[in-house]
């Protein structure tokens, strides 16, 4: 039986779950979460938050200071467990670059930044940014890609970085950076202009990267691969993975080591080839998941499963949907599988449980809003005009499935996610295994949504708790990019924008904050 440790208030709700919010001292209880508050001046300001473990965590921000060398000051600090505040530094970036992609390895973290897009300097540059925990020593590293150039994947390993790089109408590339030097060198995905990298981790063992790569082979035809590459781009292995045809498309591709001494390629397909409506999605649409085992330099099989075959089908698409189609497909003397119901999906990295692998995707669909004003025509006489105004990307359902190593599904769940639209495709179903259960858990609305299951079985159906305040007469009155990440242990930080109001304060009552907490999940 799940149920809450008790500190300072009960909670019901997220079953396991400590919630209590306390300023930071000296003196703090490290068993008791936490909870710090930056004043904020809107929500589209740049504060991240990365946790580093048991080293603590980093938070960060773009400031207002601008350089002589058209840089711009990033500021970052370093909190322990207990956040407190360990140390502070500043260093210039180029103005024209964001935060792209995190890791952390070995006690040091790195961070890439990328060019962002909306600067005129025609440069395509990037820095890649190391920072020692322990000591607050921050490295960086300059480097220029091509024009258009966009990086799509990024990894460190035995002190090199490898930037995984797709260029529109060109063969993609990976950029192999000796942070030491700071020596580049790139080298191509493959022969031809038309090959594209889907997933790219450097391996362990080597100095060496692993990639997944897709080549065009004819218009409606194409290639998937997994390929090994050493640092001068020379191929040391290459499975061909699957065929594109008129039939499916593989549109997110994930892959996992170590089970069985097999890698387990895990990702979403579409029905047909990707049409031009889908190009206007940062994600493509997909009609259900695939999976494909690699053992001993070969492809043992690839399968397929249509959303609509899921146990859990009806409460993810839709029962009235799905009964439709089963008519659609008896009236033809057809199965169901050749059917889809596309929508975009966001899929997870994969992680391993019980020797499964286990896959998590959440379904989302764009958001829009019409907004009408009134115009005059030549004459002066008025007419109304409409247009439609872009609210972010609403999040409805996550789903997740168990496969073994031969690629069989095992199992699916799902979780039901309310009230939650982003501007940011990220993952915000967090998966956590604990025992024999695993926990999926959201946050939405200044409180956390959680639904704790056994494979395919439900353990504690959907949940909400509050995520507590401050002060006991703060009043959530509207949140943003609030998100859940596992700390270290057992730990969590919880963290977004909050607008909050204080009727018990004379002066300042209103407050906008950018917020993060500890908690704790026990059993």
């Amino acid at each position: 039986m799940w149920r809450f440790t008790i500190l300072l208030l009960i909670l019901a709700g997220f079953p396991g779950i400590s919630l209590m919010s306390q300023k930071p001292s000296g003196n703090s209880d490290p068993d008791k979460p936490l909870r710090v508050e930056i004043p904020s001046a809107s929500v589209n300001e740049t504060y991240r938050i990365i946790p580093c473990g048991v080293n603590g965590m980093i938070m960060f921000f773009r400031s207002q200071e601008v350089t002589g060398d058209a840089r711009t000051k990033w500021y970052f600090t370093c909190y322990d467990t207990n956040l407190q505040q360990v140390w502070v530094r500043s260093v210039p970036l180029f103005s024209d670059l964001d935060y792209r992609f995190s890791l952390d390895v070995a006690d040091t973290l790195a961070l890439l930044f990328v060019h962002s897009g909306k600067a005129k300097n025609p440069e395509n540059n990037y820095e890649i940014l190391r920072i020692a925990l322990h000591k607050g020593t921050l490295v960086l590293n300059t480097g220029t890609l091509d024009p258009g150039a966009v990086v799509d994947a990024f990894g460190v390993q035995k002190g090199l970085a490898w930037l995984g790089v797709n260029v529109k109408g060109q063969a993609g590339k990976i950029v192999n950076v000796g942070l030491k030097k700071g020596l580049s060198k790139a080298f191509s995905l493959g022969n031809g202009s038309q090959i594209a990298l889907l997933w790219m981790r450097p391996d362990t063992a080597a100095n060496s990267v692993s990639a997944v790569v897709s080549r065009q082979v004819t218009k409606k035809n194409a290639e998937y691969y997994l390929v090994r590459y050493d640092t001068n781009g020379v191929i040391k292995r290459e499975v061909l993975i699957g065929l594109q045809s008129a039939e499916r498309t593989l549109t997110q591709v994930k892959v996992a080591e170590g089970i069985d001494g097999k890698e387990m390629l895990l990702g979403s397909y579409a029905q047909g080839i990707t049409n031009s409506a889908q190009k206007s999605l940062p994600v493509g649409e997909s009609t259900g998941l695939f999976a494909s085992p690699v053992s001993g330099g070969n492809q043992k099989q690839i399968s397929f499963y249509n959303y609509l075959e899921l146990t859990n089908a009806t409460s993810i698409v839709g029962e009235s949907d799905i009964m439709n189609l089963k008519k659609k497909a008896l009236k033809k003397n057809k199965s169901l599988s050749e059917f889809s119901l596309d929508y975009p999906v966001l899929v997870h990295d994969i992680f391993v449980k019980n020797d499964q692998c286990i896959l998590t995707a959440e379904f989302f669909s764009p958001q829009y809003h019409t907004e009408n004003f009134t115009d005059f025509d030549f004459y002066g006489r008025p007419y109304t005009n409409s247009y439609s105004v872009f609210d972010g990307y609403r999040f409805y359902n996550g789903i997740v499935a168990g496969f073994d190593t031969d690629g069989k599904l095992l199992w699916d769940n799902y979780i039901e996610i309310r009230n939650l639209v982003s501007f940011e495709l990220s993952p915000k179903v967090m998966a956590y295994p604990s025992g024999k259960d695993l926990v999926l858990c959201y946050v939405s609305d200044g409180k956390i949504g959680s639904k704790i299951i056994q494979e395919g079985n439900v353990v504690e159906k959907l949940d909400f708790s509050t995520i507590d305040l401050l002060n006991t007469d703060d009043k959530l009155l509207s949140e943003s990019k609030g998100a859940i990440v596992q700390w270290y242990g057992k730990y969590f930080l919880s963290y977004g924008y909050q607008d909050i109001k204080n009727v018990a304060l004379e002066t300042n009552n209103k407050r906008l904050v950018f917020y993060f907490s500890k908690l704790r999940f026990q059993k």
